[in-house]
């Protein structure tokens, strides 16, 4: 057992901090001397660790406080439950990092701020990754879905830059000749690229084909818009017909 003091000591967590946790229910001791002392067992100081894991994480005291309720977990499971939480902030935040990161080069490449795209980045600190692909759940399966953000999630910058180098040519060249030379090149860059960064699982490039032809509003296939679609379209009917 642990008087408050030991508890501060050993934790680093202020006295103060400790009180209030106490008089908000958050983390009560399991008993107390017979002077009034409040004493802190094993399991206390294991919700504490917990509460502290995830108020580091950024939930708010309250949510915490209903992470919390009826858990009765060991110390282990607890672990295990912080260890799977801390993964899905750190694919959430590496998904976040890539969104910005295109966002910044799209402002470098179109000279311009596209305010829907930011809106979408904020709603996604909002979100679960998975969230950004929920229109398309008639195209892609959950595990293509898993896929698609792990790989998004390890693309590195030479690879960003190069995607969005690619589809700021086709956005440039997009109502030329589809069966021109230059139309050509850039469609076979165009996937040249993709194929790179997500392999040559022939089923999900073609169900996330499907998904682009069907693209909706949001960050999702950021920067992929109509216009591209329209004219990688317009570039296989041409390729078909020859």
């Amino acid at each position: 057992m642990y008087t408050i003091g030991q508890l501060s000591k050993n934790t680093g967590v202020t006295v103060r901090t400790l009180d209030y946790y106490d008089e908000i229910g958050l983390i009560k001791p399991s008993s107390r001397t017979s002077g009034g002392h409040r004493l802190y067992n094993d399991e206390d100081v294991m919700r504490l660790e917990r509460v502290l894991a995830l108020k580091y994480m950024g939930f708010t005291l309250e949510r915490i406080k209903d992470i919390l309720k009826d858990s009765a977990v060991s110390w282990q499971q607890s672990i295990q439950e912080q260890l799977e939480m801390v993964k899905k902030e750190k694919e959430r935040l590496k998904i976040l990092e890539q969104a910005l990161l295109g966002v910044s080069y799209s402002i470098e490449f179109e000279g311009d701020v596209n305010w829907p795209i930011i809106f979408s980045v904020i709603q996604m600190f909002q979100q679960d990754p998975e969230d950004a692909l929920k229109h398309y759940h008639d195209y892609l399966d959950k595990e293509e879905m898993k896929k698609i953000i792990e790989i998004s999630a390890e693309m590195n910058e030479e690879d960003i830059k190069e995607w969005l180098k690619i589809i700021s040519d086709i956005k440039k060249y997009h109502d030329i000749d589809p069966n021109s030379e230059l139309a050509f090149d850039l469609a076979q860059r165009w996937l040249n690229q993709a194929t790179k960064m997500f392999g040559n699982d022939e089923d999900l490039l073609s169900d996330m084909w499907e998904s682009l032809k069907n693209l909706k509003d949001g960050i999702a296939f950021y920067p992929m818009d109509k216009h591209v679609i329209g004219f990688l379209e317009r570039v296989n009917m041409a390729r078909g017909d020859q």
